[in-house]
């Protein structure tokens, strides 16, 4: 049973010095999935965008030329060709429909950009080593929320933030370019577009104001002896937040000290609750908690009670505040130096930790481009002459958890 929040905060608000340890009962409905719910963990305040406001998400950073679809809106994304000159020749008879699917690891793998390959194939499009701008590409087929089916050409992304575009329906008639830029979105993470009035969607809140989103997305659902792709309603989290799921320990428990941190968007997920058939309702996941680090550095801890589907669409759970100087154990980062940075052929990684240490190379893409252990107290020379010039992420993983540097290359 959840306890009163006020007798909570009487009973141990006074333990902590600096810190009330009170955990709070909320609650977020989605309407059946037809509204994104944004969760600001910090002040408890909920923002909802009505999905059928918007067909794709144009990333806003400068460095990311990311767009995402929403899925749970009906959006589909195909590709017809790797040559966009053939946008007078679409032809779908005999096409095979093989959807493409938004990134469940990251926000800068939308479903346009998940083709790609690495620098400088962006997946809708090319880098260009003397403008600096991505040039289109590829020749895409997106069905719309109504059922439409148009083709389209992300043209360009300029190095000023605007993304050139252009949409028909498959015979060519109700062309459609569209132009927008970065700067339109005032600091949110993604331009939401409509395809149709190329109106920007203006619901959802400032990257900053957001750390939890609830929501729905496809991924892979096993039923039986086949996987299938399904959407599934659950929570993702915004870019600059890490995860760490603990399962087998009562809820109450405030131990981190043995878990490890991820950066996958969909780390909470869906699966925290389970169908049951019989009584045709959700059951919770016992002795499952998450906890949630903030890029201020904050911890949070958040457990599920309660989901209700149909029309409603509700997840009930409890939200706590952990106390400052909670245990995260992370590598040390001051422990692990880098030189030369930025790099041409090579940089030396000096690990001066006492313990093992698994090192994953991360492209901007967010793929893993190369592998290795460092040993206690050791270093080592990673030769990057072979690869293509840009920012890459070093991910170091341990017994005692995760961190990571930025790596640029010349």
């Amino acid at each position: 049973m959840i306890k009163n929040i006020l007798t909570h905060i009487l009973l141990v608000g006074f333990i902590f010095s600096g810190y009330v340890k009170a955990q709070n009962a909320d609650s977020v409905i989605t309407s059946a999935g037809t509204l994104d719910v944004y969760y600001d963990l910090t002040t408890g305040n909920q923002t909802s965008v009505d999905r059928s406001k918007w067909d794709i998400g144009l990333s806003t950073s400068m460095r990311s030329s990311s767009i995402i679809i929403n899925e749970n809106a009906g959006i589909e994304l195909f590709v017809y060709s790797n040559d966009t000159s053939e946008w007078n020749t679409v032809d779908t008879t005999g096409f095979n429909f093989n959807n493409i699917y938004n990134s469940e690891e990251s926000w800068e793998n939308g479903a346009f950009s998940n083709l790609g390959t690495n620098h400088p194939d962006y997946g809708w499009g090319t880098y260009d080593m003397n403008k600096h701008n991505i040039n289109g590409s590829r020749l895409f087929i997106i069905k719309t929320q109504t059922g439409d089916y148009l083709k389209m050409v992300v043209d360009q992304m300029t190095t000023q933030g605007d993304f050139l575009f252009r949409t028909a329906k498959l015979d060519g008639t109700n062309l459609i370019k569209h132009k927008h830029n970065k700067s339109e979105a005032n600091g949110k993470n993604f331009l939401l577009t409509n395809l149709n009035n190329q109106e920007i969607a203006v619901g959802n809140p400032l990257g900053g104001d957001w750390n939890l989103l609830f929501t729905k997305y496809i991924t892979e659902v096993r039923q039986g002896p086949t996987v299938r792709n399904m959407a599934v309603s659950g929570v993702k989290i915004n870019a600059g937040c890490k995860v760490a799921e603990r399962k087998g320990v009562d809820v109450s428990s405030d131990d981190t000290s043995s878990l490890d941190w991820n950066t996958s968007i969909t780390e909470i997920g869906y699966d925290w609750k389970a169908f049951d058939r019989g009584s045709f309702k959700y059951n919770m996941v016992e002795d499952l908690a998450y906890f949630v680090q903030l890029p201020n550095g904050q911890m949070w801890k958040i457990w599920f009670t309660a989901y209700a589907g149909g029309a409603e669409g509700k997840f009930v759970f409890n939200i706590q505040k952990m106390r400052s100087g909670a245990n995260i154990n992370e590598v040390s980062n001051s422990a692990i130096s880098m030189y030369p940075n930025p790099a041409k052929t090579y940089t030396i990684i000096a690990n001066q930790n006492s313990i093992l240490i698994n090192l994953d190379v991360v492209d901007i893409q967010g793929k893993v481009v190369y592998s290795e252990q460092l040993l206690p107290n050791s270093t080592m020379r990673l030769n990057t002459e072979t690869y293509n010039s840009g920012i890459y992420t070093l991910r170091f993983q341990s017994e005692k958890g995760l961190d990571y540097k930025k790596l640029i290359i010349e």
